[in-house]
């Protein structure tokens, strides 16, 4: 009970996992429907084939002469020409000549061709002059076009054969007729045929209900003909729209030709996915500048305001260093006005420490914003060098050398700051920092050097894309380079440091102001005053480069809120797109690109073709409806005025008929036989109709082939899931060791069976509902595709279970074998022997069979039959899956090593 307990916590744990991956989710629930539409379009496609016979060309030309018959001059062959024109059940197409008819069955433009000889009307009637010869139609077939149309065409061929023998007896009957009009017919000498003639009226009789259905559903016709009319309006609207389709059509190849673009876009798709921590991350940043912003102006402005105050005091103390230095040369008498002096001195002294910080702080944000303009130039590159373009780079790189320059100068100054200020103290413990400002003073210089030799050089480089794109990449890592170094500068432990060393220069003032002469004999004075210049002239850049940039604060501001609500507001949004762009070149384009070129292929070749034809079936609607029109008009009138009294006519000659030999009035005979001759002819023409018992009725050819395309749909799906999901579970060590191989083997199988009951429901209940397939028992077709599902599913699973890619390819055999022996379309006993031989043993067959019996009718004995087959097998397959797969990997490791080293195969 606890091993099954951890089948299901690992089933449990894997729909946890689809549902938590979204994509994953959207995935498996494509992957149940997808195999339906395979069902589905062939059904619908197959849904009434042959009741679409009416575009088949068949080419029809009669070179037939009259003959004399009677003194009657008769011509049936351009009789049948008259009625074939009347009949749609092929597309016929009347020619000029027989050669016309023979180049055109050859060359293809007809599928079939009926060529009536010069002697057909005289060898029909030959009967007449007791020499009885049988009249021949030629009939040939191009049987290389098609498989099936030379089947229909050889139905067109029966009924011109048909029509032909009802205008023969429909002629002979009306001649007939017409003769016991005229002369009253010898009732003693012709009895026998008046016997004939008797039971024909009769047999009418028995049928007339069968014609009465038949003349309700021309009635019926005749009032669908504006919902024809309709139709055929919609389909010379389609024709009108074609040119806009061939307009979509040549984008489509447009889109097809710049594929290797979309690619290159797809690499830096991969490259973005990459560095979606960084771009969460600068999101952070971006939140928390739009956020301090107001601190930041407000640190600046109070920044401004102090550097200005510190530079009146270092200015204040620079004035009155030359009268230190006079009073100090002077006499002790001065002293007390030396002691101002220097006070005056010490006092100055910090603002160079807030000076340093100042000076480092803007070198950071310099570079920062160094960095920021070079990683623009990449974009602002495009690959037609234009001159708008161009401009833009050359202008921004005059604005990163100008910055560079800036930068540089600003290192400097600190650098001198520094310096004197160790020298004023003779101190080393700002060596370390004078070196690393040094070395980031170099690194600016060089890369200030590298933009100004583009610049200097931009002509030749500008030439070539390849070339200034390298330029500029190498100046973009260079403001890189200098944004890492000066970020990495401890601006607060060098503040700390400055202000030590000014806290013993003001020591040493203080000493200095007790011992003037030792001011005079270490320079302190003269050192003070090159500090005091050095920091003054830092001050002064950092209030120019505050001031500069305070003035544009409000519109920074805007701009940095602007991109902080469009970056962190849209940010899984941007990180969603990221990873699904990359999914979908990674998944999805390679599939889209084949599916892109051979719809370029079908629109480059095809299309054409089948928009003329499209064309030249909607012109030939469009000259047909007319007289469909008014044929169904006419044979309604028939119908309506003229069957009614034709019927009463024949229930009264068939009541006189059979009243017998003992009581037969001759007159009233006669006067019955004196009616209309043309439509007792007609009758007379077709007296018996053949009635049709359907056992296991299916209504239409699609839902008949619902049984095969579901069944192969239900293969295909289970295949299309195994080459997608994995058969192995994902699990950390500690997981493994929690779960056996065969509670993983259980718990995957019991998910690729959920996903098969999923793809079952689908297809079925889509045949159902969807398509509207007759199905005689929807219940039981539920439950029979349920238990095809559960075998197919389970022999695919456990095949790639145990063999890996050799597994999958195993169950392509197997359907590819499936569709050619399991008897779907057509009877198992039309296959070869090698398939009437391989049918009894293959899934595919009992699974067919068994939803045959739900669709059609059950017949239990066969139902059982194919349930218990697919119900061992399923068993059996999970047995051998159950027994095997903790071995699998060691058994077939070889197997799949083997196909992974083609370099191919996953």
């Amino acid at each position: 009970m606890e091993k099954l307990k951890k089948v299901f916590e690992l089933y449990a744990l894997d729909w946890r996992r689809i549902y938590r991956n979204k994509l994953t989710l959207v995935l498996m629930i494509a992957l149940m429907i997808i195999p339906s539409l395979y069902a589905w379009f062939n059904i619908e496609a197959l849904w009434d084939p042959y009741s679409n016979t009416g575009d088949l060309k068949i080419a029809v030309y009669s070179d037939d002469k009259p003959a004399t018959v009677m003194d009657k001059k008769v011509n049936i062959g351009k009789e049948v020409v008259n009625n074939l024109k009347e009949n749609d059940t092929l597309d016929w197409q009347f020619v000029s000549s027989k050669e016309e008819l023979d180049k055109g069955v050859r060359s293809g433009k007809y599928y079939a061709g009926i060529y009536l000889p010069n002697d057909f009307s005289e060898n029909l009637v030959s009967f007449v002059q007791g020499d009885i010869k049988h009249p021949e139609i030629n009939y040939s077939v191009n049987e290389k076009i098609n498989a099936i149309a030379p089947k229909i065409s050889d139905k067109g061929a029966g009924t011109l054969q048909e029509t032909i023998t009802t205008e023969f007896i429909t002629t002979a009957s009306r001649t007939l007729l017409d003769i016991l009009n005229d002369i009253g017919f010898n009732l003693d000498s012709n009895l026998p045929s008046i016997k004939k003639v008797t039971a024909k009226v009769l047999e009418l009789n028995d049928n007339l209900d069968v014609i009465d259905g038949y003349t309700k559903e021309v009635v019926e016709l005749n009032k669908k003909v504006p919902d024809m009319k309709e139709k055929l309006k919609m389909a010379n609207e389609f024709v009108d729209y074609l040119p806009e389709v061939d307009k979509m059509g040549q984008k489509v190849v447009a889109i097809n030709g710049r594929v290797p673009e979309i690619e290159k876009v797809g690499g830096l798709v991969y490259a973005t996915q990459a560095r979606i921590p960084e771009i969460e991350h600068a999101g952070e940043q971006i939140a928390m500048i739009d956020q301090d912003f107001d601190g930041v102006v407000n640190t600046m402005d109070q920044a401004v305001v102090e550097a200005k105050h510190g530079l009146t005091i270092i200015k204040n103390a620079q004035k009155v260093l030359p009268q230190v230095n006079e009073l100090a040369l002077s006499a002790n008498k001065l002293i007390p006005e030396v002691k101002n002096s220097i006070a005056q001195i010490q006092t100055a002294l910090p603002n160079i420490a807030s000076g340093v910080e100042s000076g480092l702080s803007i070198v950071i944000v310099v570079s920062q914003e160094t960095a920021h303009l070079t990683g623009q130039l990449a974009g602002m590159l495009d690959e037609d060098l234009s001159d708008e373009s161009l401009e833009a780079i050359h202008n921004h790189l005059v604005k990163v050398s100008e910055r560079l320059s800036f930068q540089k100068s600003m290192i400097d100054g600190q650098i001198d700051v520094l310096t004197n200020l160790q020298e004023t103290t003779g101190s080393s413990e700002l060596d370390g920092v004078i070196q690393q400002l040094s070395n980031l003073s170099h690194v600016v210089g060089n890369a200030e050097q590298q933009v100004d030799n583009v610049l200097a050089n931009w002509d030749s480089i500008s030439q070539t894309s390849s070339q200034l794109s390298q330029a500029l990449n190498q100046i973009s890592d260079a403001a890189n380079n200098i944004q890492h170094q000066a970020e990495s500068i401890p601006v607060g432990a060098i503040t700390s440091a400055v202000e030590s060393v000014i806290e013993e220069a003001q020591n040493m003032l203080t000493i200095a102001g007790n011992v003037t002469g030792a001011i005079v004999n270490q320079n302190l004075i003269a050192n003070v005053g090159e500090l005091l210049t050095a920091t003054s002239g830092t001050i002064e850049t950092a209030i120019t480069y505050f001031e500069k940039y305070r003035a544009e604060m409000p519109k920074v501001k805007q701009e940095i809120h602007a991109v902080n609500e469009l970056v962190n507001g849209n940010m899984p949004l941007i990180v969603g797109s990221i990873n699904g762009g990359a999914n979908f070149f990674r998944q999805d384009f390679p599939v889209l690109k084949g599916k892109l070129n051979k719809a370029s292929t079908f629109i480059q070749t095809d299309l054409p073709g089948i928009e003329s034809d499209v064309k030249k079936t909607v012109d030939k609607a469009n000259d047909k409806m007319p007289k469909l029109e008014t044929s169904l008009k006419m044979a309604t009138d028939m119908v309506q005025n003229d069957w009614p009294n034709i019927k009463k006519s024949i229930g009264k000659a068939s009541g006189l008929i059979r009243k017998g030999e003992e009581d037969i009035d001759l007159t009233e005979v006669i006067k019955l036989m004196k009616s209309d001759a043309n439509a007792e002819s007609e009758f007379l023409a077709k007296p018996v109709k053949l009635k049709t018992e359907h056992i296991y009725h299916i209504p239409n050819y699609g839902s008949a082939s619902t049984p095969f395309y579901t069944a192969l749909c239900l293969w295909v799906g289970a295949v299309l899931f195994s080459s997608i999901a994995s058969t192995k579970f994902s699990l950390d060590d500690e997981e493994k060791k929690r779960y056996s191989k065969r509670q993983q083997f259980l718990a995957r199988m019991m998910t690729f069976l959920t996903v098969g009951v999923g793809q079952t429901l689908i297809v079925v209940l889509g045949n159902q509902f969807l398509l509207g397939a007759y199905t005689k028992n929807p219940v039981l077709n539920i439950i029979f595709a349920l238990i095809v599902s559960f075998s197919f599913m389970m022999i695919v699973y456990v095949l790639v279970a145990l063999f890996g890619n050799l597994g999958k390819g195993m169950a392509i055999i197997i359907l590819v074998l499936s569709i050619s022996a399991g008897a779907g379309n057509f009877p198992i006993e039309m296959s070869g022997p090698f398939f009437r031989a391989i049918n009894p043993y293959i899934p595919f067959t009992h699974a067919v069979n068994l939803l045959r019996e739900s669709v059609g009718g059950v017949y239990w004995p066969a139902a059982i039959k194919a349930i218990i087959i697919l119900g061992f097998v399923t068993v059996l397959f999970f047995v051998l899956g159950l027994i095997f797969y903790p071995k699998a990997d060691k058994i077939f490791s070889y197997l799949n090593n083997q196909l992974k080293k083609g370099k191919i195969l996953h």
